[in-house]
């Protein structure tokens, strides 16, 4: 067998594999004889049908099976024994197919594209600096998240007409430039919450209205964000961000939250029962949350800064060609080539960051061990039984916990991949130079997002702001 690799580029390379019929013909034979003291054929004594036929009815098949596994093997030998920083797999280069004859021995040869990641070095130092903020916690922000709390226990009901604090749910259907219904155009149904549209002339014309009444509206001025957007119609977020449409919208529900009272039945909803004896400790208890899931918000931001920053300074470049043919060869179900198109520079955007991110991890040894997993798996299950009420959990019960959580391949994958950015994140406060701000709950959103808010708690702690 002969193997050869050409370099295209820094980022490119063919790989030619010679398969000669004398490193076939034996596994083949072998495989062959297998089948034959195994066939069971009219005519014939079991185990004594003639060579010539298996080879004539299983011939083809397993030669082509054959010679499938050698390719295999021999990639990626080759790939592990150069080391060679391969992205995604190799591909076959789009040429003639060739013809595999079990009666027509000869030499066949395969070519493949393959893709490398590029060489670059990265070092975090004290000389790198940003800011780190302080979100601060004040009475109001606490009171915004307490009438958040009121409503996510409160009861939900259907009014008849739209009012300023109810959700609209209805269905958006794209409309051409003429103003009307864009055939093969988006179409889906979901909600607007009337409070969080902060066009004061958009948000008057969606009171008032009725079922089935059908208003036009851009997607753009009744949503927080391109994300927000996306998911409200059910698109990618680069389609959003490029969509410039404005939508027909036909009313199908009204919804109305009727919000909790702020008593010792919503404290035990929130927090578990008994956990929270007053409104005071309500407030306490709300506040350390807030703090939490603003510092983690924080951290977050931090992040995503310096990945900003040294994904600007190294510009990484990617054989985009081959990833492009790459993700469409591997999502052929669930992709296009206009999706591909779409969202590539998305994907060359999160690719870049982890191929920086493996490369600040091997500089610096970063690992997580079994043992931290584990924790982190009890922690995770503690957590949740908080939620439900249950404060205390029992250490054989976390064990068992923590044992079929890290069984799970995807769950323990998670665990894995969480504690590494945790830690890759402790070496970047540890190792640049920090200078922390003060910045009230409002601004930081502001900045994070990149316009102005409301000052809108979301409904899950931990996720003010949406980071890729």
């Amino acid at each position: 067998m002969d193997i050869v690799q050409e370099n295209i580029d820094n980022l490119n390379a063919t790989l030619s594999i010679k398969i000669a019929p004398a490193d076939y013909e034996a596994p083949v034979k072998k495989v062959l004889l297998d089948y034959q003291k195994k066939a069971n054929m009219p005519g014939f004594r079991p185990g004594k049908v003639p060579f010539g036929m298996v080879k004539k009815m299983y011939g083809n098949s397993v030669l082509a099976d054959e010679i499938n596994k050698m390719l295999v093997d021999n990639l990626y030998k080759h790939i592990e024994d150069n080391k060679l920083p391969v992205l995604g797999n190799p591909l076959p280069k789009d040429e003639d197919q060739i013809t595999i004859d079990i009666n027509n021995n000869k030499e066949l040869e395969f070519k493949y594209d393959l893709a490398f990641a590029p060489e670059f070095e990265v070092n975090l130092s004290e000389k790198d600096k940003f800011n780190k903020y302080k979100i601060t916690i004040d009475n109001e922000l606490i009171n915004k998240y307490i009438k958040d709390i009121a409503k996510r226990y409160g009861k939900v009901g259907e009014n008849e007409t739209s009012t300023e604090n109810d959700m609209i749910s209805g269905e958006f259907i794209e409309l051409d430039s003429k103003g009307n219904l864009l055939e093969g155009g988006i179409k889906h149904t979901s909600t607007i919450a009337l409070e969080f549209v902060d066009d004061k002339k958009v948000q008057k014309e969606l009171l008032g209205l009725k079922k089935e009444e059908t208003i036009t509206v851009d997607p753009f001025k009744v949503s927080k964000g391109p994300a927000d957007m996306a998911a409200m119609l059910n698109i990618s977020k680069p389609k959003a961000e490029k969509l410039t449409s404005k939508f027909s919208f036909t009313v199908k529900h009204i919804y109305s939250v009727q919000p909790a009272e702020v008593n010792q039945e919503l404290f035990d909803k929130a927090f578990g029962p008994g956990s929270v004896q007053s409104e005071d400790e309500f407030k306490a208890r709300i506040a350390d949350e807030l703090t939490k899931a603003l510092t983690e918000d924080s951290d977050k931001f931090l992040k995503k800064e310096v990945a900003d920053s040294l994904m600007d300074k190294l510009k990484l470049q990617l054989p985009d060609a081959f990833l492009k043919r790459w993700l469409l060869e591997t999502n052929k179900e669930k992709l296009t080539a206009e999706k591909v198109e779409e969202e590539y520079d998305e994907y060359a955007k999160s690719l870049r960051w982890q191929l920086i991110e493996n490369k600040i991890i091997e500089n610096n040894g970063i690992k997580v061990s079994a043992d931290e997993a584990k924790e982190r798996a009890k922690e995770l299950f503690r957590m949740q039984m908080a939620q439900y009420g249950y404060p205390e959990v029992e250490d054989e019960q976390l064990e068992e916990a923590a044992k079929n959580i890290l069984g799970k391949q995807e769950d323990a994958k998670r665990i894995f991949e969480d504690l590494m950015e945790r830690k890759v994140l402790d070496l970047m406060k540890d190792t640049l130079t920090l200078k922390e701000k003060e910045l009230s709950f409002d601004e930081f959103v502001k900045l994070a997002s990149g316009k102005p808010s409301k000052g809108k708690i979301l409904d899950k702690i931990g996720n003010l702001v949406n980071f890729k």
